[in-house]
């Protein structure tokens, strides 16, 4: 075991042991609960383990050796013959409270948080996959083998293919899983992108009829808001380029567009409603956001409307 987990039983059975006396703090006992659920999973442990060793008690326990009847004669005393099976149950019991202070199987990992602020961030996993964090993201990871992922943000995926390791990443109300290849995905509260460039992904929610499988060089644009599923060809060079300064699109959502601006630029842009959906092709260059920002609008033929903070996308012509 490591230290957290060494700590996190002794703590368990501290408290256990202060639970049989009146002036037990329960307050604290449940707030020390709630603080991480692990807490509560090696205080159940150690609560049976207790509970174990009080019913065999008597198993792991030999009788006292009973005195000769005349106290003053030196004849040897006679001991009680400990059956087999209760020196079968004792080690039972032994190996029961071994196997539970000793393995922490018991302890699942807790999920570790990768955030990033304006700039991104490589995140190394323990079978040689690698997750390239993008600026103002977030990447949890968790479950024994790091097989459970969610991402708010952007996030390039070099994954290595493990059938024995399911992998699944959670990001904008869709799952990403049947993984062993690199690809790109960009979420934003209910829109998210995944685009492959090598291997294949397979793409589920609950809002598509069916699962879509995506192989090298295929995207798919999903928006659970308005309930759209768009897959698309994309150049294999063009997939993740935010990690060279570059964002190119082909006919993406101009709100998605946005964000990704705000994302990559450090630059906060928002749209107005009835531009959100409307469709840019192009490429932006991202290392002057307010440049980037003023091609997009004069490409679309848009207003760029300068605001508190930032800037808004809007359409006074109309």
């Amino acid at each position: 075991m490591n230290g957290v987990e060494d700590r996190i039983i002794g703590e368990a059975a501290a408290w256990h042991a202060a639970s049989m006396h009146d002036e037990m703090d329960w307050d604290g006992f449940t707030a020390w609960l709630e603080a991480d659920p692990r807490h509560r999973a090696a205080y159940d442990e150690v609560a049976l383990a207790d509970a174990l060793v009080g019913e065999h008690r008597d198993a792991l326990v030999p009788e006292s050796p009973a005195a000769n009847d005349d106290p003053h004669m030196d004849a040897p005393v006679a001991t009680r013959r400990i059956p087999a099976w209760t020196r079968w149950a004792g080690a039972a019991i032994a190996a029961t409270l071994a196997a539970i202070l000793a393995l922490p199987q018991f302890l699942p990992p807790s999920p570790v948080i990768y955030e990033t602020t304006s700039a991104s961030r490589m995140v190394a996993l323990e079978d040689g996959s690698s997750v390239m964090l993008a600026p103002h993201s977030r990447l949890e990871v968790k479950g024994e083998r790091q097989e459970r992922m969610a991402l708010n943000g952007g996030a390039w995926f070099d994954i290595r293919h493990d059938p024995s390791r399911p992998l699944a990443i959670r990001a904008g109300g869709v799952e990403i899983s049947d993984i062993g290849t690199r690809f790109d995905v960009q979420a934003a509260g209910e829109q998210v992108r995944v685009e492959v460039a090598q291997g294949e992904v397979k793409v589920s929610s609950e809002a598509l009829a069916q699962p879509i499988r995506l192989t090298q060089g295929r995207g798919l644009s999903y928006d659970a808001k308005v309930g759209t599923a768009l897959v698309s060809t994309v150049r294999p060079d063009a997939i993740g380029e935010w990690r060279t300064g570059r964002l190119t699109y082909d006919s993406a959502p101009l709100a998605l567009v946005a964000e990704d601006l705000s994302r990559y630029a450090g630059i906060k842009v928002t749209v107005a409603d009835d531009l959100r959906n409307r469709q840019f092709s192009g490429t932006l260059v991202i290392d002057n956001g307010e440049a980037a920002l003023r091609d997009l609008s004069r490409l679309m033929g848009i207003d760029l409307v300068p605001g508190t903070g930032g800037y808004r996308l809007d359409d006074h012509s109309r």
